[in-house]
């Protein structure tokens, strides 16, 4: 009885076996679940957990927008996670994070431009560059194909 118990108990607790309600590191081979591409510049990176708790890695922050949109979420029906461009390895809530382009000779990987800084520091920085700085509302409604995603474009400096 008391065998049968326990065994009841461990298979409870696997059933109740939470999702992670936030991001996860990036693995060395891991792919953008929009294009495809490995995700090699970790500072361009974003992240999407669903309402289902399903993760969703992309390497580019329009990818992911541009996967979200054509998916059919809202910005309140998932959480959305970016890289800090500054440092490379710390996740930002993209509702936090404050977004800029960067001039055509800094590319991400596909071409974008778009990148996210955690504070004041980054958007100093982002002063000197192409647009002023969004936050995730106003990049979340901008028109997605005034960014290049075409890699022929970014060969091109489109």
């Amino acid at each position: 009885m008391k065998a049968m118990l326990t065994i009841l108990i461990g298979l409870l607790l696997a059933a109740c076996e939470s999702k992670p309600l936030g991001p996860v590191p990036l693995e060395g081979d891991d792919a953008c679940a929009s294009c495809r591409m490995v995700i090699s510049e970790r500072r361009y990176a974003g992240e999407l957990v669903d309402s289902n708790g399903e993760i969703y890695k992309f390497d580019d922050v329009v990818c992911m927008l541009r996967f979200a949109h054509a998916h059919g979420l809202q910005q309140s029906s998932a959480k959305y996670f970016v890289m800090d461009y500054a440092s490379g390895n710390h996740w930002i809530a993209a509702t936090d994070a404050h977004f800029v382009r960067l001039r055509s000779s800094i590319s991400s990987p596909m071409a974008s431009g778009i990148v996210a800084f955690r504070d004041a520091q980054g958007v100093a920085y982002a002063a000197g560059q192409r647009d002023n700085p969004l936050g995730f509302a106003e990049l979340w409604a901008k028109n997605l194909s005034e960014t290049s995603a075409d890699p022929t474009e970014r060969a091109a400096g489109k």
